[in-house]
């Protein structure tokens, strides 16, 4: 019972989704999912990379990221982040800093990191030359952590990881590359307070359609939802810039 009132405090207090308190769910996936919708992993939508466009990148990319979630009764969130992302033998490999905002009276912004590293696993050409269209399967994982205040002083840990395979559509037409894209994952999520933790796994997927430049500059814009039963989509902006 103990582990069932921090859960749905912490849906409370971090304003999301309060309408899966209904019954339904259980403890576990409700942990799950608060602790993915806490945490950059599912607080963020994502961000076309050059993975996702069949490139190998050259050097660092930096992100600055808005997610808004809208709840029942006048909860959500805002979300605000910024990262970096370096290439590594083949993969990129990145992290992340921002805050959550809760839109519930008495809740308190708190602060989540992220880690992430991704990797291209094939590229398709849809013709003939070097600009063909394509189509693009990655591999990527992400590690989360946040430490939201349940509105009552008690600080609460919530940590995720969550396995993903984004699929894009690389459309090029001169300077421009448009991309339409989608992240079926599965995520895993822990909340832990007062001595004790529950946690849970919860399918997910994030689409949108993201815009780069051959000066490097992009801008993505795309949904991020971690299912359960009455759950809410995540809505965000991206702009990166990146060689």
């Amino acid at each position: 019972m103990r582990k069932f009132a921090i859960v749905l405090t912490s849906l409370t207090s971090l304003g999301v989704a309060a309408s899966a308190q209904a019954q339904g769910p259980s403890v576990g996936d409700l942990a799950g999912y608060v602790a993915l919708s806490a945490t950059p992993v599912g607080a963020m939508t994502p961000v076309v990379t050059s993975a996702m466009l069949g490139r190998i990148a050259k050097g660092y990319t930096f992100s600055g990221q808005y997610g808004h979630l809208s709840g029942d009764n006048g909860s959500g969130f805002n979300s605000f982040g910024a990262s970096v992302s370096m290439p590594v033998s083949g993969f990129s490999l990145g992290g992340s800093l921002g805050f959550v905002s809760p839109s519930a009276q008495g809740s308190k912004s708190n602060l989540m990191l992220g880690a992430n590293a991704e990797t291209n696993l094939g590229a398709w050409a849809l013709g003939q030359g070097k600009n063909a269209n394509l189509i693009t399967m990655s591999a990527r994982g992400d590690f989360g952590w946040a430490n939201p205040d349940d509105g009552a002083g008690n600080s609460i840990t919530a940590l995720s990881l969550s396995a993903g395979a984004p699929i894009a559509l690389v459309l090029k037409n001169g300077d421009m590359t448009w991309a339409p894209f989608v992240t079926p994952g599965l995520g895993w999520g822990r909340l832990s307070a007062q001595g004790t933790s529950e946690s849970g796994t919860r399918f997910m997927v994030g689409a949108g359609l993201g815009m780069t430049h051959r000066n490097g500059w992009g801008v993505s814009a795309g949904m991020q939802k971690v299912f359960i039963d009455q759950g809410k989509m995540v809505f965000g902006l991206n702009v990166s810039y990146g060689k």
